[in-house]
């Protein structure tokens, strides 16, 4: 499977995380938060029964075969820090819909374009590093896009975008990762700028 091939399954999967965004807008707020909160303590239990159970772990790395990086087999995936971002963006938009839609669109759709854009195009590296110009832009364009389909000031939504494009080109490691980071960022941003 190619590289890019991979990084498609990855980044549909994660398109997952719009689920909740609809489960938002469904339940409403404040009730979406105990919701979410039972959810993330289930997603911990089996994220933490497949890290001590070797037969749990190579069945469920089995049936997401290419979609788990290697450094998730041994540590907790990305759904335990989306799941995570998700219910901080809730948290700190205090309901807001334009706040969350922003916040979890960002994750979604700015996540996605910066890793396809960035593995597809990407020739201009930052920081010595993997990740690209090309992605960046991307990131950022979608982050912008999003923002202001659900509403929010275009002046806001940049800043935010930008944040947001900075979060992801920091690099993943045991005590960041962006999948938590970008959501709980952009609409941490909104908040403080108002996003209407």
């Amino acid at each position: 499977m190619t590289d890019l091939r991979r990084e498609f399954g990855r980044k549909a999967f994660h398109m997952l995380s719009l689920v909740y965004w609809a489960a938002f807008a469904f339940f409403g707020w404040p009730r979406i938060v105990s919701l979410m909160a039972v959810w993330l303590v289930v997603v911990l239990a089996i994220e933490t029964a497949r890290l001590r159970v070797p037969v749990l772990e190579r069945a469920l790395a089995g049936f997401f075969d290419g979609m788990i990086r290697e450094s998730e087999r041994k540590h907790y995936s990305g759904i335990v820090h989306t799941t995570t971002g998700s219910l901080g963006a809730m948290l700190v938009a205090s309901g807001d819909p334009v706040i969350v839609g922003a916040a979890i669109g960002s994750l979604a759709f700015g996540d996605a374009a910066a890793a396809l854009t960035g593995k597809a195009f990407g020739k201009t590296k930052l920081f010595g590093g993997h990740k690209s110009l090309e992605g960046s832009l991307a990131c950022l364009a979608a982050c912008l896009a999003i923002s202001i389909a659900v509403g929010a000031r275009p002046g806001a939504a940049l800043v935010a975008a930008a944040a947001a494009t900075a979060v992801e080109l920091l690099p993943t490691t045991g005590f960041f990762n962006d999948n938590l980071w970008m959501p709980v960022t952009v609409a941490a941003v909104l908040r403080l700028l108002g996003a209407r």
